[in-house]
C-alpha cells in the first residue's frame, strides 16, 4: 500500500486510529502513574597501579595492568562480599539495586545505586564504594605484606539525586503515543481487510456492469428536510444531483428511459430520498416528471413531498379511484406524484398484474419520465418484478452499509429477471472540503405552497372518522 492509500485509510478509519492513539496514551500515563519513582546515586572511582621505585617503565605497566583489572572489577562490586559489607552498615539493598560500568579505554569506574529513597540512594552508591575498595585493598596486598599493588580512590562522591529516573514521563507519553498509533493503524489494516462494505466508486464498478451515474454526499440536514425544495439551489448535494441527471440522460441516447425503477439492496439506502430529489431536479430542467411510489411496504413519498398517500396507486388498480383522481401536483410546475394508496395485502402479486403495465404505458405517455420507488430487492420481489416491466433500474448503494454480496446479489436479481441496470449511485459519501466549499451562495428557504386537492382526496377526507 502506498503513502497516499495509509493516508486514505487513516482518514477513513479515523475512530480506530483515534481509539488506538486514546488507549496508547492512557496506558502511558497509567503506568507513569503507578510505578514508583525510582532515583539513583553515582560514585566514581579511580584504580590505579602503586609505583613504588618511580620508574617509568613500570608506571605504564602499572596503567596498563590496571586498566585490565578494572574490567574484573565490576563483577566484585555485584558479589555477595560487597552486599554484606552494606548490610553490616545497616543498609539493605533490594536485589539488583547496585551495578558497576567501567569507561572504555580508562581507569575509571562507577557505581551506581538506586533505590526509591533518594537519600538511601546517596547512601548505598558511598557504602557500596567504600566496601569495594576495603576488598579490593584486601585482594591485592602482597602475600608476605606491604603495601597493596593497587590502589582504589573515590574521586567523586555520590550526589543526592532530585529528579528520579524511573518513571520518565515524557519518554513514557511518545512511547506510548506511537505504540497506540502503531496498534490503531494496524487495527484499521485489520477493520479495512474484514470490511465487506462498499465504499468507493472504484470498489462498485468493479462489482456491477453498470456505469456509475454519481454520488450523493452525506447531508446532516437530510432528516428534517430529505427533499431539494428550492428551485435555484447551489448545494453539493444539488449539483451532484444534476449531474446525476445529466449521467442518466447520456445512459442510452439511441433508447433513453423514460420509466425508471428506484431501489436499493436493503432498507436505510436513500432510494425513496433519491427519488424525490432526482424528480425535482428533472423538473427543474423542464421535464414532465410522474413520482410513482410503489412501496407499499415503508412508503415514504407522500411524507417527504407533504402529500396525501391514502389514495394512490392501490386505489387505481383496484379501480376505486381514476387516475385523474389519484394524481396529486407537487406545488412544482412539471412535476405530479403518485402515492402508494392504502396498503394492499398481497403487493408483489398486485404488481404483477397487467394493469401495471398498462398503467406504466399510460404515464409513460403522458410525461417525459417516470420514477418509480420500490421497496429494496432483496427481502422482497416488488422491486424485481417492477424493473423487468420498465425501461431500467437504478441501484442505489448507500455508501459504508451496503455489503459487496448484498450488491452481488441485487444484481443477481435483475439480471434473472431480464431487467436493465440503468447504473448505480452511491449515496451518503464522506463530505470533502471541496463540497462544502461548493456552495457559494446562500439560497433562501423555500415557500411553502399550498397543494391542490382533487375531488377524491376531499371526499376521503370528509368520510374518514
Amino acid at each position: 500500500m502506498s503513502l497516499r492509500g495509509y493516508l486514505l485509510l487513516v482518514r477513513e478509519r479515523w475512530r480506530v486510529v483515534t481509539a488506538g492513539l486514546a488507549l496508547g496514551a492512557g496506558a502511558a500515563v497509567a503506568a507513569t502513574w503507578a510505578v514508583t519513582p525510582v532515583y539513583e546515586a553515582e560514585v566514581t572511582l579511580f584504580v590505579s597501579a602503586q609505583d613504588v621505585d618511580g620508574d617509568a617503565a613500570q608506571a605504564y605497566q602499572g596503567s596498563l595492568m590496571s586498566q585490565q583489572k578494572v574490567k574484573s572489577y565490576t563483577r566484585l562490586v555485584t558479589s555477595g562480599r560487597i552486599r554484606q559489607d552494606v548490610e553490616r552498615r545497616g543498609l539493605e539493598p533490594e536485589p539488583d539495586s547496585i551495578r558497576a560500568d567501567v569507561q572504555p579505554g580508562t581507569v575509571l569506574l562507577s557505581i551506581t545505586a538506586t533505590d526509591p529513597s533518594p537519600i538511601r540512594a546517596q547512601h548505598l552508591a558511598d557504602a557500596a564504594a567504600e566496601a569495594f575498595s576495603g576488598l579490593v585493598a584486601e585482594l591485592e596486598k602482597p602475600t608476605g605484606g606491604g603495601q597493596p599493588s593497587v590502589a582504589v580512590k573515590v574521586i567523586e562522591p555520590a550526589r543526592l539525586p532530585t529528579t528520579p529516573v524511573s518513571p520518565r514521563p515524557v519518554s513514557n507519553g511518545v512511547l506510548g503515543v506511537l505504540i497506540g498509533l502503531a496498534a490503531g493503524v494496524g487495527g484499521a489494516l485489520v477493520r479495512n481487510a474484514l470490511d465487506t462494505s462498499v465504499r468507493s466508486v472504484e470498489m462498485l464498478q468493479d462489482l456491477v456492469a453498470a456505469p456509475s451515474l454519481g454520488t450523493v454526499a452525506f447531508d446532516p440536514g437530510a432528516a428534517a428536510r430529505p427533499v431539494i425544495t428550492y428551485p435555484h439551489a447551489s448545494s453539493a448535494r444539488a449539483e451532484s444531483l444534476r449531474r446525476i441527471r445529466t449521467n442518466l440522460q447520456f445512459v442510452d441516447v439511441d433508447q433513453p428511459a423514460r420509466t425508471v425503477v428506484i431501489t436499493s439492496s436493503m432498507p436505510g439506502e436513500g432510494k425513496s430520498t433519491l427519488t424525490c430529489d432526482l424528480a425535482v431536479t428533472l423538473a427543474e430542467a423542464g421535464r414532465t416528471v410522474v413520482v410513482v411510489d410503489a412501496d407499499f411496504r415503508a412508503s415514504r413519498i407522500g411524507d417527504y413531498l407533504g402529500l396525501e398517500s391514502a389514495i394512490g396507486l392501490t386505489s387505481v388498480l383496484i379501480g376505486h379511484a381514476s387516475l385523474e383522481e389519484a394524481l396529486q401536483p407537487c406545488g412544482r410546475r412539471g412535476m405530479t406524484v403518485l402515492a402508494s394508496g392504502p396498503p394492499p395485502p398481497n403487493p408483489s402479486e398486485l404488481l404483477a398484474s397487467r394493469y401495471v403495465v398498462d398503467l406504466l404505458d399510460l404515464l409513460a405517455a403522458r410525461f417525459d419520465v417516470v420514477l418509480v420507488d420500490t421497496p429494496p430487492l432483496l427481502p422482497v420481489t416488488d422491486a424485481a418484478i417492477l424493473a423487468s416491466r420498465c425501461d431500467g433500474a437504478i441501484l442505489v448503494v448507500r455508501h459504508g452499509k451496503s455489503t459487496k454480496h448484498q450488491v452481488e446479489e441485487s444484481v443477481n436479481d435483475l439480471k434473472a429477471v431480464s431487467a436493465r441496470l440503468l447504473g448505480t449511485v452511491m449515496t451518503m459519501t464522506p463530505r470533502t472540503r471541496a463540497c462544502e466549499a461548493y456552495q457559494y451562495q446562500r439560497t433562501d428557504e423555500p415557500r411553502t405552497v399550498p397543494l391542490p386537492r382533487t375531488r377524491a382526496h376531499r371526499e376521503h377526507r370528509e368520510h374518514r372518522p
